[in-house]
């Protein structure tokens, strides 16, 4: 069983392609998400909080392991999500393990969408990289093979401490009247259910928001930005249908 979180599609090809090569092991457990601010994603947080207990009460995994989805780095993140599983269910991780592929944020000076030939790289080595990962689940070993990056536990305890109080809320979405399509999509599609229509049919962002940013890459109209970092940084477009997945 593997439980992922995907805002964008990155996470979603992730843990599809490591079940394939998995192939019918029904014993381990798997998470797979995108590393935000070093930490845990929010909707993730909520997930093993929330509602991982009652989906794993009475049965036993023989292992648990965990794929972190990043563009560059993930800092300590894993050890931030072993923590938060730990204290939601009566297990921890026993491997965890990074995978860069193509970059999705944009709401800060200095990120920007990776180039189509970064965004190849990165596949491709990933692609590489799925059958060791794979062969390393399948033998049980125990195991933290991840991009950390410099200064790891301060990038997550501390940078991403404020990431999470300033800098990962919705109060920052704006949208244009001139281009909203008024469709709706991102309301329908928002993962968290943090967007709703006005009475204009624009789109209104609320509480629970996670800043996948699905909602900015997928917009038909381009008419959604994050304060003024996002302005002609390009969108992604992918179509993913996102949210918290099981795949078994």
């Amino acid at each position: 069983m593997i439980y992922a979180f995907s805002g964008n599609g990155n996470s979603e090809r992730v843990a599809a392609r490591i079940r394939k090569e998995l192939g019918g092991d029904s014993v381990s457990l798997g998470f797979v998400f995108p590393v935000y601010g070093w930490r845990t994603p929010r909707i993730m947080r909520r997930f093993v909080s929330e509602e991982l207990p009652a989906l794993v009460r009475g049965r036993e995994f023989g292992y648990v392991w965990a794929v972190l989805v990043c563009g560059d780095t993930t800092g300590a993140a894993d050890v931030d999500f072993d923590r938060r599983l730990r204290a939601a269910v009566s297990f921890g991780l026993d491997a965890a393990f990074s995978a860069k592929m193509p970059d999705t944020y944009l709401a800060l000076p200095g990120f920007r969408l990776d180039t189509p030939d970064e965004a190849r790289e990165k596949a491709e080595a990933f692609e590489r990289r799925v059958p060791q990962i794979a062969a390393k689940i399948s033998a049980r070993e125990r195991v933290r093979e991840l991009d950390r990056g410099a200064f790891a536990r301060l990038k997550t305890d501390f940078a991403g401490a404020i990431f999470d109080r300033f800098l990962s809320g919705a109060k920052k979405f704006s949208v244009d009247a001139g281009k909203c399509l008024r469709c709706g999509k991102c309301a329908e599609n928002c993962p968290c259910g943090a967007i709703s229509r006005g009475a204009d049919g624009l789109p209104e962002w609320g509480e629970g928001c996670t800043l996948c940013m699905r909602c900015l890459h997928n917009c038909g109209g381009d008419a959604i930005e994050y304060g003024r970092f996002t302005r002609g940084k390009g969108r992604l477009h992918s179509g993913a249908r996102g949210g918290i997945m099981s795949l078994v």
